[in-house]
């Protein structure tokens, strides 16, 4: 076989398979080959990965690139994606207005600046924004959409979004369903019960990261969860509860599992490495709060036992001074793009035994299915764009925040040694990140238009 790009010598890690020895050929931006060491195989360019384990390129299904204040997000912010070993991002947009100017600069931007290929959800916020669905889906390429039901009353005025309702939610998912195959996720917390706790620890004087999580216990999670669920089955929406932190929500979504079966279940990095009581300061603020080490340890066996489908990094790249000001001023979020696959190789796969394949379905094969990308994206088989991460799993490292080509100035992981670190990147067969620097150029990366599914 002649290929464009061969690589050889590594340990293919294939989701809900396993790990095979095999040699891969790339023609054209496309896996061409899998093949057995030693076939047959000539290439204008082969990278020898003796030693090395071949992951899919990864799929992030949670990102915040716009959020923070970054002349450049799409610059700064898929370039760690590319250090981190994801190949595809995808990020939310939120406006209260329709999408239509919104959604042009952002898909000009990723355009001329990205890295990495790169998709959208939309917010669900208003009726306007409901009537153009349709709009959204055929000419945007935007299947899925995002409904904050924390949103009410004033809650999301720092988004410039008016108070959301359950009559509302039920009309997204209606429609969305009722259109065409899309997904919706949920920002699950009970607010109105956050907004009568809140006050009464910071009136006892409260400033700790563990009164965050008092404000907004796991109880306003596990509720928010339940009525998104009742909702999505009478509506028969496809449900994404994204941003998993409590093995109370957990039981919820166990439980429903035998009455409706069509959602999904994502959690984040930062939720099974850190608790709310470990002496992290407000860099570590976030919705839903971090929780117990009892959650942590819920939220593995969740990974382990296929309760929780999928691990987004909920990035958001923010710089250390909106994390100032005391716990109930400073601003939620951080970043995670960078560290997302290092944390789940040094934590999941070394100290807790979780398989290779299953992180590879985590991070790449079930979030590429759920959002529509699939087999593009999120697999090692012909036909797929050759969108690859080879990874050292005997690589260990200590997390420098400036290391990590983030716009942020800081990392929750600053100091941890972690162990299995990407040292290659590769999308659509051009190597974007290798031997410890960038290679690819901005606007390498693409826009994805995902295909709109009839109902």
């Amino acid at each position: 076989m002649r290929a464009d790009l061969a690589v050889k010598n590594g340990r293919v890690v294939l989701p809900g398979e396993g790990v095979v020895a095999a040699d891969l050929a790339v023609r054209d931006g496309k896996i061409a080959g899998v093949l057995n060491p030693g076939q047959a195989l000539e290439a204008d360019q082969t990278i020898d990965a003796g030693g090395l384990t071949v992951f899919p390129g990864l799929v992030d299904p949670h990102t915040h690139l716009t959020m923070g204040d970054s002349p450049e997000p799409y610059l700064t912010e898929t370039r760690t994606a590319a250090i981190g070993g994801v190949t595809t991002v995808l990020t939310y947009l939120f406006q209260s207005t329709p999408y239509a100017d919104l959604f042009e600069q952002d898909r000009d931007q990723v355009g001329s600046q990205s890295y990495v290929d790169v998709g959208f959800h939309f917010g669900a916020v208003t009726d306007e924004q409901r009537a153009e669905l349709d709009r959204y889906a055929d000419e945007y390429g935007v299947t899925s959409y995002k409904f904050f039901m924390s949103f009410r009353g004033d809650e999301g005025q720092y988004l410039g979004i008016e108070g959301v309702d359950d009559g509302l939610m039920y009309d997204f998912f209606s429609d969305i369903a009722r259109k065409f195959d899309g997904v919706v996720a949920t920002h699950p917390e009970n607010i109105e019960i956050v907004w009568r706790l809140r006050p009464r620890l910071m009136q006892d004087g409260r400033e700790d990261l563990k009164a965050w999580m008092e404000s907004r216990p796991d109880f306003v999670e596990a509720e928010n969860i339940a009525r998104a669920l009742r909702i999505a089955r009478q509506t028969g929406v496809t449900l994404y509860i994204p941003h998993l932190s409590c093995a109370l929500g957990l039981e919820e979504v166990r439980r429903f599992r035998d009455r409706y079966d069509g959602y999904y279940v994502e959690t984040c990095p930062h939720y099974l490495t850190h608790v709310s009581d470990d002496g992290t300061d407000t860099l570590a603020k976030v919705n839903p709060p971090l929780r117990t080490e009892e959650d942590r340890e819920a939220l593995w066996e969740g990974l382990a036992d296929g309760s929780i489908q999928t691990v987004g990094s909920d990035h958001v790249p923010r710089r250390s001074s909106h994390k100032e000001g005391g716990i109930w001023k400073a601003s939620a979020g951080f970043p995670g793009l960078a560290t997302l696959l290092p944390v789940l190789l040094s934590e999941g796969h070394h100290r807790r035994g979780l398989p290779l394949a299953r992180i590879a379905e985590l991070t790449s094969e079930n979030p590429a299915r759920i959002y529509g990308l699939y087999p593009k994206k999120g697999a090692i088989r012909v036909g797929s764009d050759a969108d690859l991460t080879l990874v050292d799993l005997d690589l260990e490292r200590q997390v420098r925040a400036e290391a990590l080509g983030s716009y942020c100035d800081f990392s929750l992981y600053e100091g941890w040694k972690l162990k299995g670190w990407p040292v290659t990147t590769i999308l659509r067969g051009d190597v974007i990140y290798g031997d410890g620097s960038l290679k690819g150029k901005p606007g390498w990366g693409r826009y994805l238009h995902r295909a709109k599914v009839g109902a």
